[in-house]
């Protein structure tokens, strides 16, 4: 395998790695707020699935990118993706709560941390896919 197409093999990996795994955190998370929140607690498959494929799916092209890449700018698109990802982590934060009635100042606090690590997970995805990046790769990067 070329240097060129291992680069690019450790970027798919990291991409997939830090996606799916950043994903899963975000959706555990969403459940946590509408658990803090008095709300329906029921994981649908379809809907984790879909979490994973859009965290993937943000990830994927920005690790592709920093494993091909060297130097300060190799990360740009990774953070892109994650600002990005921010704007329908929005919506479904605003999803989970919109059925909710008035909370508790203890339902309230426990749903904006909840909320609050959906959006740790979403900013951690640059840091979590540079990582498996450079654990990928030999050598300076």
């Amino acid at each position: 395998m070329t240097t060129k197409w291992r680069r690019v093999g450790v970027g798919v990996a990291a991409g997939v790695g830090a996606g799916a795994l950043l994903g899963a955190v975000a959706r555990l998370m969403m459940r946590l707020t509408t658990l803090a929140a008095g709300g329906d607690t029921q994981f649908s498959l379809v809907g984790s699935a879909m979490i994973l494929l859009v965290f993937v799916g943000f990830t994927l092209p920005g690790a592709v990118l920093a494993a091909l890449l060297r130097g300060r700018g190799r990360s740009a698109l990774l953070v892109l993706g994650a600002l990005a990802l921010c704007v329908p982590t929005v919506g479904v934060a605003g999803e989970d709560l919109r059925h909710v009635g008035p909370l508790s100042t203890l339902e309230l606090v426990g749903a904006a941390l909840a909320t609050g690590g959906v959006f740790v997970a979403v900013l951690a995805l640059p840091y979590v896919a540079l990582r498996l990046v450079a654990r990928g790769l030999p050598g300076p990067h």
